[in-house]
Protein backbone atom coordinates (compact mmCIF):
# COMPACT_ATOMS: atom_id res chain seq x y z
CA UNK A 1 0.00 0.00 0.00
CA UNK A 2 1.24 3.51 -0.80
CA UNK A 3 0.34 5.15 2.50
CA UNK A 4 2.55 7.81 4.04
CA UNK A 5 3.14 7.95 7.77
CA UNK A 6 3.81 11.68 8.08
CA UNK A 7 3.67 14.97 6.19
CA UNK A 8 7.47 14.93 6.14
CA UNK A 9 7.46 11.83 3.95
CA UNK A 10 5.28 13.66 1.42
CA UNK A 11 7.90 16.32 0.71
CA UNK A 12 9.69 15.86 -2.60
CA UNK A 13 9.24 13.36 -5.42
CA UNK A 14 7.40 16.06 -7.34
CA UNK A 15 6.49 15.17 -10.92
CA UNK A 16 8.18 16.38 -14.08
CA UNK A 17 5.82 17.58 -16.80
CA UNK A 18 6.81 18.03 -20.43
CA UNK A 19 5.55 21.45 -21.55
CA UNK A 20 4.31 20.48 -25.02
CA UNK A 21 2.29 23.66 -25.65
CA UNK A 22 4.51 26.17 -23.85
CA UNK A 23 7.47 24.80 -25.81
CA UNK A 24 5.54 24.30 -29.05
CA UNK A 25 7.71 24.49 -32.15
CA UNK A 26 10.96 23.89 -30.30
CA UNK A 27 13.29 21.07 -31.15
CA UNK A 28 14.20 20.82 -27.48
CA UNK A 29 11.95 19.61 -24.66
CA UNK A 30 11.16 21.83 -21.69
CA UNK A 31 10.56 19.61 -18.67
CA UNK A 32 8.98 21.36 -15.69
CA UNK A 33 9.90 20.07 -12.23
CA UNK A 34 6.64 20.93 -10.46
CA UNK A 35 7.87 21.98 -7.02
CA UNK A 36 4.62 23.83 -6.32
CA UNK A 37 3.08 20.38 -5.72
CA UNK A 38 4.96 19.97 -2.44
CA UNK A 39 2.64 19.93 0.63
CA UNK A 40 3.35 23.57 1.52
CA UNK A 41 3.22 24.70 -2.08
CA UNK A 42 6.88 25.31 -2.89
CA UNK A 43 10.37 23.95 -3.35
CA UNK A 44 11.22 25.34 0.10
CA UNK A 45 9.39 22.51 1.86
CA UNK A 46 12.48 20.43 1.11
CA UNK A 47 14.82 22.65 3.10
CA UNK A 48 12.27 23.53 5.79
CA UNK A 49 12.05 19.94 6.99
CA UNK A 50 15.66 19.01 6.24
CA UNK A 51 17.24 21.99 8.02
CA UNK A 52 15.12 21.33 11.12
CA UNK A 53 16.08 17.65 11.07
CA UNK A 54 19.77 18.54 10.81
CA UNK A 55 19.51 21.18 13.55
CA UNK A 56 17.97 18.57 15.85
CA UNK A 57 20.70 16.08 14.99
CA UNK A 58 23.39 18.65 15.80
CA UNK A 59 21.71 19.66 19.06
CA UNK A 60 20.94 23.19 17.86
CA UNK A 61 17.18 22.77 18.39
CA UNK A 62 15.82 21.58 21.70
CA UNK A 63 12.25 20.43 22.47
CA UNK A 64 9.86 23.39 22.60
CA UNK A 65 12.47 25.70 21.03
CA UNK A 66 12.01 28.67 18.72
CA UNK A 67 13.10 29.00 15.10
CA UNK A 68 13.80 32.40 13.54
CA UNK A 69 14.20 32.86 9.80
CA UNK A 70 14.55 35.65 7.26
CA UNK A 71 12.35 34.64 4.35
CA UNK A 72 10.56 35.72 1.21
CA UNK A 73 7.69 33.62 2.52
CA UNK A 74 8.08 30.14 1.09
CA UNK A 75 10.90 28.96 3.36
CA UNK A 76 8.89 30.38 6.22
CA UNK A 77 5.91 28.26 5.18
CA UNK A 78 8.07 25.14 4.92
CA UNK A 79 9.57 25.87 8.34
CA UNK A 80 6.14 26.58 9.83
CA UNK A 81 5.00 23.13 8.77
CA UNK A 82 8.18 21.53 10.11
CA UNK A 83 7.81 23.54 13.34
CA UNK A 84 4.20 22.41 13.81
CA UNK A 85 5.15 18.79 13.12
CA UNK A 86 8.05 18.84 15.58
CA UNK A 87 6.64 21.11 18.29
CA UNK A 88 8.56 24.35 17.74
CA UNK A 89 7.63 28.01 17.47
CA UNK A 90 8.55 30.06 14.41
CA UNK A 91 9.26 33.75 13.93
CA UNK A 92 9.31 34.63 10.22
CA UNK A 93 10.99 37.93 9.28
CA UNK A 94 10.15 39.34 5.85
CA UNK A 95 10.42 42.52 3.81
CA UNK A 96 7.40 44.50 2.65
CA UNK A 97 7.94 43.07 -0.84
CA UNK A 98 6.52 39.72 0.28
CA UNK A 99 2.90 39.26 -0.78
CA UNK A 100 0.16 39.61 1.82
CA UNK A 101 -0.97 36.12 0.81
CA UNK A 102 2.24 34.58 2.15
CA UNK A 103 2.21 36.72 5.29
CA UNK A 104 -1.38 35.65 6.00
CA UNK A 105 -0.55 32.03 5.27
CA UNK A 106 2.28 32.12 7.82
CA UNK A 107 -0.06 33.56 10.42
CA UNK A 108 -2.57 30.80 9.72
CA UNK A 109 0.21 28.26 10.23
CA UNK A 110 0.91 29.67 13.68
CA UNK A 111 4.05 31.66 12.91
CA UNK A 112 4.80 35.06 14.38
CA UNK A 113 5.43 37.43 11.47
CA UNK A 114 7.70 40.47 11.42
CA UNK A 115 7.60 42.65 8.31
CA UNK A 116 10.45 45.09 7.68
CA UNK A 117 10.82 47.89 5.10
CA UNK A 118 11.97 46.77 1.65
CA UNK A 119 14.72 48.30 -0.47
CA UNK A 120 17.21 48.63 2.39
CA UNK A 121 20.90 47.92 1.91
CA UNK A 122 22.28 44.69 3.30
CA UNK A 123 24.27 46.71 5.85
CA UNK A 124 21.20 48.45 7.30
CA UNK A 125 20.21 47.10 10.74
CA UNK A 126 16.57 47.22 9.59
CA UNK A 127 17.24 44.92 6.63
CA UNK A 128 15.06 41.88 7.17
CA UNK A 129 18.04 39.51 7.37
CA UNK A 130 19.77 41.61 10.03
CA UNK A 131 16.53 41.84 11.95
CA UNK A 132 16.25 38.05 11.97
CA UNK A 133 19.80 37.71 13.32
CA UNK A 134 19.06 40.22 16.08
CA UNK A 135 15.79 38.52 17.05
CA UNK A 136 17.44 35.10 17.23
CA UNK A 137 20.10 36.49 19.56
CA UNK A 138 17.55 38.28 21.73
CA UNK A 139 15.34 35.23 22.12
CA UNK A 140 18.04 32.58 22.30
CA UNK A 141 16.45 30.96 19.25
CA UNK A 142 17.87 28.90 16.42
CA UNK A 143 18.44 30.97 13.27
CA UNK A 144 17.72 28.68 10.31
CA UNK A 145 19.88 30.96 8.09
CA UNK A 146 18.85 29.50 4.74
CA UNK A 147 21.22 31.79 2.83
CA UNK A 148 24.32 30.37 4.54
CA UNK A 149 23.18 27.08 6.10
CA UNK A 150 24.89 24.28 4.17
CA UNK A 151 22.01 21.93 4.93
CA UNK A 152 20.04 23.90 2.34
CA UNK A 153 22.38 22.81 -0.47
CA UNK A 154 22.61 19.32 0.98
CA UNK A 155 18.83 18.89 0.89
CA UNK A 156 18.79 19.48 -2.87
CA UNK A 157 21.92 17.42 -3.46
CA UNK A 158 20.25 14.49 -1.71
CA UNK A 159 16.73 14.89 -3.08
CA UNK A 160 16.11 17.28 -5.99
CA UNK A 161 19.16 16.29 -8.04
CA UNK A 162 18.67 12.51 -7.69
CA UNK A 163 14.95 12.85 -8.46
CA UNK A 164 15.67 14.68 -11.73
CA UNK A 165 18.27 12.10 -12.67
CA UNK A 166 15.92 9.21 -11.95
CA UNK A 167 12.85 10.78 -13.56
CA UNK A 168 14.70 11.63 -16.78
CA UNK A 169 16.64 8.33 -16.71
CA UNK A 170 19.79 10.41 -17.01
CA UNK A 171 18.58 12.08 -20.21
CA UNK A 172 18.95 15.60 -18.85
CA UNK A 173 21.07 18.12 -20.70
CA UNK A 174 20.28 21.42 -19.00
CA UNK A 175 19.07 22.54 -15.56
CA UNK A 176 17.44 25.97 -15.37
CA UNK A 177 16.89 27.43 -11.90
CA UNK A 178 16.71 30.73 -10.10
CA UNK A 179 18.77 31.74 -7.11
CA UNK A 180 17.23 33.12 -3.94
CA UNK A 181 19.49 31.36 -1.46
CA UNK A 182 21.38 29.33 -4.06
CA UNK A 183 20.44 26.01 -2.50
CA UNK A 184 18.37 24.56 -5.35
CA UNK A 185 20.76 25.44 -8.16
CA UNK A 186 23.89 24.56 -6.19
CA UNK A 187 22.64 21.28 -4.71
CA UNK A 188 20.81 19.88 -7.72
CA UNK A 189 23.35 21.32 -10.15
CA UNK A 190 26.28 19.77 -8.31
CA UNK A 191 24.63 16.34 -8.25
CA UNK A 192 23.70 16.38 -11.93
CA UNK A 193 27.14 17.54 -13.03
CA UNK A 194 28.72 14.75 -10.99
CA UNK A 195 26.47 12.22 -12.68
CA UNK A 196 26.88 13.72 -16.16
CA UNK A 197 29.62 16.35 -16.55
CA UNK A 198 28.12 17.63 -19.82
CA UNK A 199 25.01 18.93 -18.02
CA UNK A 200 24.74 22.72 -18.30
CA UNK A 201 23.43 24.79 -15.40
CA UNK A 202 21.60 27.97 -16.40
CA UNK A 203 20.72 30.74 -13.95
CA UNK A 204 17.41 32.50 -14.59
CA UNK A 205 17.88 35.93 -13.02
CA UNK A 206 15.25 38.69 -12.77
CA UNK A 207 16.26 42.04 -14.25
CA UNK A 208 17.27 44.13 -11.24
CA UNK A 209 19.13 41.31 -9.53
CA UNK A 210 22.90 41.69 -9.28
CA UNK A 211 23.71 37.98 -9.76
CA UNK A 212 23.99 37.95 -13.56
CA UNK A 213 26.64 40.65 -13.52
CA UNK A 214 28.54 38.93 -10.73
CA UNK A 215 28.58 35.58 -12.55
CA UNK A 216 29.82 37.35 -15.68
CA UNK A 217 32.54 39.18 -13.73
CA UNK A 218 31.05 42.64 -14.24
CA UNK A 219 30.52 45.47 -11.78
CA UNK A 220 27.19 44.66 -10.18
CA UNK A 221 24.33 46.73 -8.85
CA UNK A 222 20.74 45.94 -8.00
CA UNK A 223 17.40 47.65 -8.44
CA UNK A 224 13.79 46.81 -7.59
CA UNK A 225 11.78 44.19 -9.47
CA UNK A 226 8.44 42.46 -8.95
CA UNK A 227 9.43 38.78 -9.12
CA UNK A 228 9.54 37.28 -5.63
CA UNK A 229 11.81 34.62 -4.22
CA UNK A 230 14.69 34.68 -6.71
CA UNK A 231 17.36 37.26 -7.54
CA UNK A 232 19.46 39.06 -4.97
CA UNK A 233 21.19 42.27 -3.91
CA UNK A 234 24.02 40.27 -2.29
CA UNK A 235 25.75 36.92 -2.83
CA UNK A 236 24.21 34.14 -0.72
CA UNK A 237 26.77 31.86 0.85
CA UNK A 238 24.98 28.83 -0.60
CA UNK A 239 25.33 30.03 -4.20
CA UNK A 240 28.17 28.25 -5.99
CA UNK A 241 28.78 30.50 -9.00
CA UNK A 242 31.34 28.06 -10.41
CA UNK A 243 28.48 25.70 -11.32
CA UNK A 244 26.79 28.24 -13.60
CA UNK A 245 27.41 27.83 -17.32
CA UNK A 246 25.06 30.53 -18.57
CA UNK A 247 22.82 33.29 -17.21
CA UNK A 248 19.61 34.61 -18.75
CA UNK A 249 18.19 37.88 -17.45
CA UNK A 250 14.39 38.09 -17.54
CA UNK A 251 12.24 41.20 -17.21
CA UNK A 252 9.22 41.38 -14.93
CA UNK A 253 7.03 41.71 -17.99
CA UNK A 254 8.41 38.55 -19.59
CA UNK A 255 8.26 36.65 -16.28
CA UNK A 256 4.60 37.47 -15.77
CA UNK A 257 3.74 36.82 -19.41
CA UNK A 258 5.33 33.36 -19.15
CA UNK A 259 3.45 32.62 -15.93
CA UNK A 260 0.23 33.57 -17.66
CA UNK A 261 1.11 31.40 -20.67
CA UNK A 262 1.84 28.42 -18.42
CA UNK A 263 -1.77 28.55 -17.30
CA UNK A 264 -3.27 29.31 -20.69
CA UNK A 265 -1.29 26.60 -22.48
CA UNK A 266 -0.63 23.98 -19.77
CA UNK A 267 -3.18 24.80 -17.00
CA UNK A 268 -0.29 25.33 -14.55
CA UNK A 269 -1.08 28.09 -12.05
CA UNK A 270 2.34 29.28 -10.92
CA UNK A 271 4.13 32.20 -9.28
CA UNK A 272 6.25 34.87 -10.92
CA UNK A 273 9.54 33.07 -10.22
CA UNK A 274 8.22 30.04 -12.10
CA UNK A 275 7.39 32.34 -15.00
CA UNK A 276 10.90 33.78 -14.92
CA UNK A 277 12.51 30.34 -14.99
CA UNK A 278 10.17 28.95 -17.67
CA UNK A 279 10.86 31.97 -19.88
CA UNK A 280 14.61 31.48 -19.44
CA UNK A 281 14.32 27.78 -20.31
CA UNK A 282 12.43 28.59 -23.50
CA UNK A 283 14.90 31.32 -24.40
CA UNK A 284 17.81 28.93 -23.89
CA UNK A 285 16.11 26.41 -26.17
CA UNK A 286 15.55 29.08 -28.83
CA UNK A 287 19.20 30.10 -28.69
CA UNK A 288 20.20 26.51 -29.49
CA UNK A 289 17.70 26.09 -32.32
CA UNK A 290 20.26 27.73 -34.62
CA UNK A 291 22.67 24.88 -33.88
CA UNK A 292 20.02 22.24 -34.54
CA UNK A 293 20.47 20.80 -31.07
CA UNK A 294 17.58 19.01 -29.34
CA UNK A 295 18.02 19.26 -25.58
CA UNK A 296 16.16 18.01 -22.54
CA UNK A 297 15.89 21.16 -20.44
CA UNK A 298 14.65 20.75 -16.87
CA UNK A 299 13.17 23.94 -15.42
CA UNK A 300 12.55 24.17 -11.68
CA UNK A 301 9.12 25.76 -11.08
CA UNK A 302 9.46 26.85 -7.44
CA UNK A 303 5.92 27.76 -6.38
CA UNK A 304 2.29 28.20 -7.37
CA UNK A 305 0.10 31.19 -8.05
CA UNK A 306 -2.03 31.12 -4.90
CA UNK A 307 0.63 33.02 -2.97
CA UNK A 308 0.28 35.97 -5.34
CA UNK A 309 -3.46 36.60 -5.52
CA UNK A 310 -2.95 40.05 -3.98
CA UNK A 311 -0.02 40.97 -6.24
CA UNK A 312 0.73 39.74 -9.76
CA UNK A 313 -2.71 38.15 -10.15
CA UNK A 314 -4.52 41.28 -8.95
CA UNK A 315 -5.14 43.48 -12.04
CA UNK A 316 -5.29 46.69 -9.97
CA UNK A 317 -2.00 45.96 -8.17
CA UNK A 318 -0.34 44.99 -11.43
CA UNK A 319 -1.56 48.10 -13.22
CA UNK A 320 0.10 50.24 -10.55
CA UNK A 321 3.34 48.30 -10.45
CA UNK A 322 3.71 47.47 -14.13
CA UNK A 323 1.82 49.99 -16.25
CA UNK A 324 1.03 49.08 -19.84
CA UNK A 325 3.66 50.36 -22.21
Amino acid sequence: MEIYNSIEEMVGNTPILKLHRFGEGLGSSILAKCEFLNPGGSVKDRIGFYMVEEAERKGLLKPGGTIVEATAGNTGIGLAMAAAFNGYKLIAVMSEKVSKDKVNMLKCLGAETVVMPSGLSRSDPEHFMNKAIALAEQKGAWLADQFFNGSNVEAHYKSTGPEIWRQTEGEVDVLVAGVGTGGTLSGAGKYLKEMKPSVKVVLADPEGSMLKDLVEGKEASSSSYLVEGIGQDFVPGNFDMELVDDVISVSDRDSLAAAKQLFEKEALFVGSSSGCIAHAARQYALDFEKENKALNIVAILPDGGRSYMSTVYDPEWLALKLPSS
